[in-house]
């Protein structure tokens, strides 16, 4: 008698060696674990173009790190994302903006990111960062997403932007709804682009409220973003128009990197215990693991950008007005840039050559750089000195394409 396996009908069956080279941004997969994927388009397919969503996406560090330098290109007319995220703010947005006007309102804002004024908030946001701490030290342990990174991620972009402390609950919350986006649809579900309007409303009070004072004669001197748009406003800068919307790109980016960044902390902290007691012991090390943590577990996963002429990368040609999507988090793992990229290594040397493309490239780079890191530092400087802590509960990933962070992150602290 002969039995035929399923393995042996298989072996007569044809099987297409691409069925494995896929790549969804919106996909459950993107939001589990997305980067068994990316290798394997690097390896496979370092362009690949997603039918269904009409979508090239670029995988590859060199080819990532050069399509996000080429601002002529690739243009950002149509945001960051391919979800529409950015439809639902105002306009003075720079991230739908190309040279010379993103350059104009790049310049009035400059002064609030400048290194100088981001480490002379240091000693705020560090009291904020105890504050918070105590509170959940006090019940032992806790939702960090929502208790901590994301008070301390709104915090920071308060500060930046000159906002009233009694504001963070109202962003907060606002954030959280922001951030919704429904697995595997395109588009801003209705609640997540009203959250946007309600903080453009808040912003456009305060902006009455500092323009009032202004005009009653307070010093228009300090270096906080509502200051910086109302001076640049007066000089014919940024036109009225785009006051509201440039302000919230600064609370935007002050918030939603730092409260992804703090929960990616967390999780590699509890993915290897042993870190905390090491950085405990050698607190020197804290930059270097927040550096590997922006590599190993990146918060901005990709940014996207639209052709204005036919382009070819890495062999694919590429047609005018096309939607190309750069995935960091890939870039951050090549293997052809960073050796054995899948282990998180504390003594990971970056170079200019081979820095890491978390916050983008060239004249579209993240101005929130410095402020992510400087919480960073702050928080696990606050917060290591403490009793270890372990990730207990069932987590839950923030849905929105283009931030890989935690919504919900139960930690319970260990005596």
């Amino acid at each position: 008698m002969t039995i035929t396996t399923a393995a042996a009908n298989a072996r007569a069956i044809t099987v297409p060696r691409d069925l494995t080279v896929h790549y969804d941004p919106l996909s459950y997969a993107d939001y589990d674990y997305p980067y068994d994927l990316f290798k394997r388009l690097r390896d496979a397919a370092p362009v690949f173009h997603n039918r269904e969503r009409n979508l090239y996406v670029v995988s590859r560090y060199a080819d990532v790190r050069a399509g996000l330098g080429d601002h002529e290109r690739l243009s950002n007319k149509h945001g960051n994302d391919i979800d529409g995220t950015h439809d639902s703010y105002g306009d003075g947005m720079l991230v739908t903006l190309d040279p010379p006007r993103h350059t104009v309102l790049r310049s009035a804002i400059r002064r609030t990111f400048s290194a100088r004024e981001i480490l002379a908030k240091e000693d705020g946001l560090r009291e904020f960062a105890r504050h918070l701490l105590s509170e959940l030290r006090e019940d032992g342990g806790g939702d960090f997403a929502a208790r901590f990174a994301v008070p301390m991620g709104i915090g920071t972009g308060m500060t930046l932007l000159g906002a009233p402390a009694e504001d963070n609950p109202a962003f907060s919350e606002l954030l959280e709804r922001s951030m919704v986006r429904i697995v595997g649809q395109l588009g801003v579900p209705a609640d997540a682009a009203a959250a946007n309007r309600e903080a453009e409303e808040i912003i456009a009070q305060r902006f009455s409220e500092r323009r009032a004072a202004i005009d009653a004669g307070a010093e228009a001197t300090g270096k906080d973003a509502f200051t910086q748009i109302l001076v640049a406003a007066h000089a014919g800068k940024v036109l009225p128009g785009e006051e509201d919307g440039l302000a919230h790109l600064v609370l935007s980016a002050g918030s939603d990197a730092p409260a992804a960044l703090l929960t990616n902390c967390i999780a590699v902290l509890d993915k290897f215990p042993a870190l905390q007691g090491f950085l405990r012991e050698n607190p020197s090390m804290i930059p270097d693991f927040i550096e590997e943590t922006l590599r190993y577990e990146t918060p901005s996963q990709n940014l996207s950008r639209q052709t204005t002429q036919e382009i070819e990368i890495a062999g694919t040609v590429i047609p005018q007005d096309s939607r190309v999507m750069f995935l960091q988090a890939s870039a951050n793992r090549d293997e052809r840039v960073y050796e054995d990229p899948d282990t998180f290594d504390l003594t990971r040397g970056f170079t200019p050559a081979n820095r890491i493309m978390t916050f983008g490239e060239g004249a579209h780079a993240c101005m929130g750089a410095p402020a992510a890191r400087l919480v960073a530092r702050v928080v696990l400087e606050e917060l290591l000195p403490g009793p270890d802590f372990r990730i207990v509960g069932q987590p839950k990933r923030w849905t929105k394409q283009l931030v890989r962070g935690f919504e919900k992150l139960p930690i319970k602290f260990i005596s």
